[in-house]
């Protein structure tokens, strides 16, 4: 008996079934956007304010782009030390949440021009004046303040809580001694005395410009050299002295404002492996940069005793071809010039061309 056709009928079920899934099902719901949590909340103590500093946020919380930031709250809490909880994980972000909503407050949200206002560069920077703190009565002990900041985005929602930023505050140090400098041609070398063996902040700024700090970590000792000063400028310097203090950084308050005229008076590098390559009736020269340069000086000489002439200024290639090169012992010399017209000292070579006459 032939069971072919009844096979076939009884696959006809399973062959509908598996045609009918590639109808479409029951639509998924949107996706809800909202911000991920910052994770990089820090604060410093600077003289009496605490500075926060956290990334500019990007990011949803499934990883996906956040191109539409609208707000970030900033919350602050503060505690007696012996109040703040000793768990760990998960069960420690809630209780942190859960303080923060309940004993801390928030002040501040950053929107739009405040927001762009607080931007520098991928990260954001807040300031609070500590003198404005809420008082903590005297018998509960030393305090701590919490800080966190919220993004808000997609219509209104609001992240989670950040990262808790801790602050112990502290009496600023004091600020180094004896700030004075010295210039060299490659930098200006600052030379103070500590406070107390106190690293220290170099801060820097034009006669007419705004201050900036120009050194990632704090300076452990002096001299220190701003290799990084151009010349023919008068900048500014103030140093701040750093202390730690659980964890965190006290920076103290600034030294009186050093003023230091660095004027371009410092001649470049001489040029490097200057060769004299005779050819016929003609001499070419060749050397390599020097650095500071910004224009070449050529001169010749004639025999021993023979006075130099200039043959040509303001070369900017780094060869020259002397189609006029007289017979005899020759000398040739390249001289760098930078920028403010001050020379270098000149690289030399010597070649003869036909016979003396």
């Amino acid at each position: 008996m032939d069971r072919r056709p009844l096979v076939l009928l009884l696959l006809l079920p399973v062959l509908a079934g598996a045609v009918s899934c590639g109808r479409k099902g029951n639509p998924l719901p949107p996706v809800v956007r909202v911000a991920d949590r910052t994770r990089d909340l820090a604060v410093v103590q600077e003289n009496g304010q605490a500075v926060l500093t956290w990334s500019y946020p990007s990011m949803t919380r499934d990883g996906g782009p956040l191109p539409d930031l609208e707000a970030v709250e900033v919350w602050r809490a503060v505690l007696p030390r012996a109040q703040e909880p000793q768990a760990r994980g998960a069960r420690k972000r809630t209780l942190e949440a859960q303080i923060l909503e309940g004993k801390g407050e928030r002040i501040a949200v950053l929107d739009t021009e405040v927001l762009e206002r607080a931007t520098r560069g991928p990260t954001l920077v807040f300031r609070d004046d500590l003198a404005a703190l809420p008082r903590v009565e005297e018998d509960q002990g030393p305090v701590v303040i919490w800080y966190a900041v919220r993004s808000i985005c997609c219509r209104g929602r609001v992240s989670e809580f950040s990262n808790v930023a801790r602050l112990v505050p502290q009496e600023p140090p004091a600020p180094p001694g004896d700030l004075h400098a010295e210039t060299a041609p490659d930098a200006i070398v600052l030379s103070w005395t500590p406070a107390g063996d106190l690293p220290v902040l170099v801060e820097r700024a034009p006669v007419e410009g705004a201050w900036r700090r120009i050194v990632a970590e704090p300076v452990a000792a002096p001299p220190w050299r701003d290799t990084t000063a151009r010349q023919g400028t008068t900048w500014r310097y103030r140093l701040r002295s750093v202390a730690t203090a659980g964890g965190t950084r006290i920076i103290g308050e600034p030294t009186p404002v050093l003023e230091v005229a660095y004027p371009d008076i410092y001649p470049p590098d001489a040029p490097g492996e200057l060769v004299c390559l005779p050819e016929e009736g003609s001499v070419r020269l060749r050397w390599e940069a020097a650095s500071g340069a910004a224009s070449y000086s050529i001169l010749r000489k004639t025999g021993v005793d023979g006075a130099w002439t200039i043959l040509v200024e303001g070369v900017t290639d780094l060869t020259y071809h002397d189609r006029e090169a007289p017979a005899g012992a020759l000398t040739y010399a390249v001289r760098a010039v930078d920028a403010a017209g001050n020379g270098s000292e000149p690289a030399r070579c010597e070649t003869v061309m036909g016979r003396a006459p």
